[in-house]
């Protein structure tokens, strides 16, 4: 959808236009700010004039055509009113109103009219229910409510589903936005149509995102993906993370797989930086619209004025698992003769107040910390003051001056990380901020919110990384499902090159002595049923089988207990399998989100899983590199490294192999959910192969 005429018109109606409180005077206001002039056009039947321009009585009074209308009346006028800016033309407009799905059955059906409308007329609708947009690059400010301050041309793209957020966020004074939209109920232009804007809009350099749901997961992606090969950084606060969204399952990784959890994934592949409330979002835009140097490793030097936040932010580090950067001897000396003798050299390093009041020795300390190989950031632990008084502004802008220096000789990005969060001078944080040196507000949210910037601008993505798989013709009522006995769920892993034992279905005695002839002893045996998922949990389960009497028995004992436990349950026999050896239990499964398709899961397998919960999730298909990376995400990797004298495991394999379960996963649609439970993987060289095997079908 063409989002120009609503974003970027030429021509603007406001059709309600008033003075008295409400959208009508607050979207009048606004916009007589603008640089519109002879092209903004009041509309109010009832006024000859409004805060002293002149009133139309309709549209269709005006005499020219529009390219957008701001419409501030109640809901039961506005079809009218879009169908008479249509017949001038009209291309783009703002619905304030409320009333609409938010309000029930009556809201729904007026919602779904106005739809039609905007569509059969080529009209893109911001809302209805919404506060607007504010498009500071062209100085068009429809916004609904208030606008406490004159608007400057900034860097960031905002997108919320909610006013209130779009408002909190407007009186952060130094964020500043190339366009905030206010997108309601996204009833006509979806929140996947205004993030493809901006991705391709120059002006705007990074996008902040405030989600509650979106409706079409296929572009939603899409347009990710597109972010991600221009590296556009997206900063996204999703809210709805429950355990109420989750849906019962058959199989464990469906349990463990999530909606949110889905969003996660999506997110994670596709470089997309998630937040956890608006503080956060408000520093991490804060460095991603200053820096313009990205840190080549994810290694960071904390440079304090004091002991005590050196404390500090040696604790926070640790606790948000940030790298402290391991300096060199070089340049451990090179500080030892700038500090005075009772203080040490370190990381997090005490300045102390001495280097504080000497520009040299400052200036000197950050090139040498800036020079040393190890580190990637810098991150300088002091205080800015609330109002610079002319006392001390030598000294403030003093060490400002030092900092920009070294900042702009250097490669490597500077923020500044004060002990506690309050105001900052205006002008001073602006004189940063021009020069490319951010202040977060504390070490708290600034710390996180460095982790995840370096996170970012380590982020490179290939082609196979970027690849979007539709869900498309998977239908979203289908509620039937089969499940599939482990020997077939097995079998089409093994059509995917994926490692099983040798193993055999057999229906009688006679049968499976043949095929224990035929594979070897030791066995284990197990029910082949599609209705006994859970094997163990009725006795369907030998292991170690030695000999042909034990065979026997255990044959019978499966049978009777199937049928004891489960007589409706279809069975086609009893699985004989060769006993594989001992290795690693991990789990390594499928879940199909009804959003965004086959989500792969790994993590630590057997009845760990539930328990502890340790698991990776990623969009399928993936690539080795992503794999990897989420094997190494584990808490459990240490146990894949040769722990405690312990053999290093076949990651290798392991990586291989859930590749291969999802490409598995984009090939065959009908694949609901998939278990392998366990995937035994063996010391590093030796494989992996799947022990147990679940697919449902749906």
């Amino acid at each position: 959808m063409n989002l120009h005429h609503l974003l970027r018109p030429k021509s603007v109606a406001i059709v309600g236009a008033s003075e008295k409180l409400g959208f009508g005077r607050d979207a009048s206001q606004n916009m007589l700010a603008c640089d519109l002039g002879d092209n903004l056009y009041f509309v109010n039947p009832n006024r000859e004039q409004v805060l002293g321009k002149k009133c139309h009585k309709s549209i269709s009074d005006i005499g020219h055509d529009i390219d957008m209308a701001i419409i501030c009346t109640p809901l039961f006028t506005v079809n009218n009113i879009l169908e008479e800016a249509a017949a001038h033309n009209c291309k783009g407009a703002v619905v304030y109103a409320s009333g609409y799905s938010e309000a029930g059955a009556e809201g729904k059906l007026a919602q779904k009219k106005l739809v039609e409308i905007a569509t059969e007329n080529n009209i893109a609708v911001c809302g209805p229910n919404c506060a607007g947009f504010i498009n500071n690059v062209n100085n068009i400010h429809a916004f609904g409510l208030p606008l406490s301050a004159k608007q400057e041309k900034g860097n960031i793209g905002l997108v919320a589903q909610s006013g209130q957020v779009a408002t909190l966020l407007l009186s952060v004074s130094h964020l500043k936005f190339s366009y905030v939209i206010s997108s309601g109920n996204n009833a006509v232009v979806g929140i996947e149509d205004y993030l493809e804007f901006l991705i391709e809009d120059e002006d705007t350099e990074v996008i902040a995102l405030y989600l509650e749901g979106i409706k079409y997961p296929d572009k939603f992606a899409q347009v990710l993906a597109r972010a991600a090969a221009k590296g556009k950084p997206i900063v996204t606060l999703k809210v709805g993370a429950s355990e109420k969204a989750r849906q019962t399952t058959t199989a464990h990784t469906g349990s463990l797989a999530g909606s949110d959890a889905a969003f996660n994934a999506l997110f994670k592949k596709f470089g997309v930086v998630r937040v956890c409330d608006i503080e956060e979002l408000v520093n991490v835009c804060v460095l991603m619209s200053t820096l313009k140097k990205k840190p080549s490793q994810k290694s960071f030097a904390f440079l304090n004025m004091s002991g005590g936040q050196a404390a500090i932010t040696a604790d926070l580090a640790q606790l948000q698992g940030a790298r402290l950067a391991e300096f060199s001897a070089q340049t451990l000396q090179k500080l030892n003769n700038m500090l005075p003798d009772y203080a040490t050299p370190n990381n997090p390093l005490d300045m102390t107040a001495t280097l504080v009041f000497d520009n040299d020795k400052f200036r000197a300390a950050l090139r040498t910390v800036m020079a040393d190989p190890e580190v990637g950031m810098m991150i300088i632990g002091f205080n800015p003051p609330e109002i610079v008084t002319e006392r001390d502004r030598h000294v403030d802008y003093g060490l400002a001056k030092c900092l920009i220096d070294v900042s702009n000789e250097g490669s490597k990005p500077i923020v500044i990380m004060p002990g506690i969060s309050r105001k900052r001078d205006p002008e001073l944080r602006a004189f940063y901020t021009a020069n490319s040196v951010p202040i977060v507000d504390s070490p708290m949210y600034g710390l996180s919110a460095i982790k995840k910037y370096a996170e970012f601008c380590v982020y490179h993505p290939d082609a196979r990384t970027l690849e979007v798989v539709s869900k498309k013709g998977q239908s979203a009522t289908k509620v039937s499902t089969e499940t599939l006995s482990e020997h077939a769920s097995k079998s089409i892993l093994k059509e995917h090159g994926i490692s099983v034992p040798e193993e055999y279905v057999a229906k009688s005695e006679t049968e499976a002595l043949k095929a224990a002839k035929t594979i070897g002893y030791p066995l284990v045996l197990k029910i082949d049923s599609p209705d006994i998922p859970h094997k163990t949990d009725i006795g369907g389960v030998k292991l170690g089988i030695k000999n042909d009497a034990e065979l026997k028995n255990a044959f019978n004992e499966i049978m009777n207990n199937a049928k004891r436990h489960k007589p409706d349950a279809r069975v086609n026999g009893v699985l004989i399998q060769k006993m594989l050896p001992k290795g690693t239990e991990i789990i390594v499964g499928v879940n199909r989100d009804p959003q965004f398709g086959p989500m792969v899961l790994v993590g630590l397998g057997g009845v760990f899983v539930e328990v502890f919960k340790d698991v990776a999730l990623y969009p399928a298909p993936l690539n080795k590199n992503e794999t990897l990376e989420m094997i190494k995400s584990l808490t459990a990797y240490k146990l894949f490294t040769g722990y405690r004298g312990s053999e290093p495991l076949d990651v290798e394999a392991l990586a291989e192999t859930i590749v291969k379960v999802g490409d598995l996963a984009v090939k065959r649609s009908d694949i609901k959910e998939l278990d392998i439970n366990p995937l035994f993987v063996y010391p590093k060289g030796q494989g992996v192969c799947a022990a147990d095997a679940l697919i449902v079908r749906g």
